[in-house]
């Protein structure tokens, strides 16, 4: 009886472990990969304007990176011979210097040189005046990345409620297209990830390009308003 007992048990507990393993099916685990061509087909525009920008952004960057050399706003050679120039109370010869070259140190001194007469203070206004209207150009190119900045996370937001706004338009949707909603609402929050990605870019390329803008901009003002010292107001 005993050993009835526990054979009816060991059966029932095969067969509880068989039926377990059989209706549990094996499980598969399937990897969806992202279709870039679908995500840029839904809001073409945007990425198209989004790919313009960092391209623009980039651009700027590189091309602001080779003109901010301090040998290009100010070359050694350049700064020896004027310095040449002043020290031997050459102010004419070192002027007509200073107007045939076109870098940033160049035309500051040719702005004290033209205003030497009119005193001291008049000559350091006039270099003051002259460095911030030269360096223009390049606080213009630092603010159309500052612009890319603020206009990129704008456009992917843009394409994000255009794409949203279509996604539930149709009130009449089946239990059938859920699934196709919740894809159209995936595809349409990529432009805001593209715009974001497109800014922080651009703010990088901005923080780099004005804080080397800044340095190269105190050396160049530190060495004109050195050579203004050699420039002797009170002789004329």
């Amino acid at each position: 009886m005993k050993n009835s007992l526990i054979v009816s048990i060991a059966a029932s507990i095969f067969y509880a472990k068989s039926l377990f393993a059989g209706s549990a099916p094996p499980v598969s685990v399937q990897t969806q990969m992202l279709d870039l061509q679908k995500v840029f087909s839904a809001s073409p525009w945007i990425y198209a304007l989004l790919m313009g920008m960092s391209v623009a952004s980039l651009t700027i960057w590189l091309y602001s990176l080779a003109t901010f050399r301090q040998k290009e706003l100010m070359p050694k050679a350049f700064s020896h011979k004027v310095k040449a120039l002043l020290t031997s109370s050459q102010y004419d010869q070192a002027q007509s210097f200073c107007t045939t070259d076109r870098n940033l140190l160049a035309s500051i001194v040719a702005a004290g040189l033209s205003t030497r007469k009119l005193g001291p203070q008049v000559m350091i206004d006039a270099m003051k005046s002259e460095g911030k209207r030269a360096s223009t150009r390049f606080w213009q190119r630092l603010s159309l990345l500052q612009d890319i900045v603020i206009v990129a996370p704008m456009f992917g937001l843009l394409g994000t409620v255009v794409g949203m706004f279509y996604a539930f338009y149709d009130v009449n949707r089946s239990v059938e297209s859920i699934n196709a909603l919740f894809d159209g609402l995936g595809i349409a929050v990529g432009t805001t990830v593209a715009g974001l990605v497109v800014s922080i870019l651009a703010m990088i390329f901005h923080t780099t390009l004005k804080y080397r803008l800044i340095k190269s901009l105190s050396v160049v003002e530190n060495e004109a308003f050195s050579m203004s010292s050699l420039i002797d107001t009170e002789r004329h």
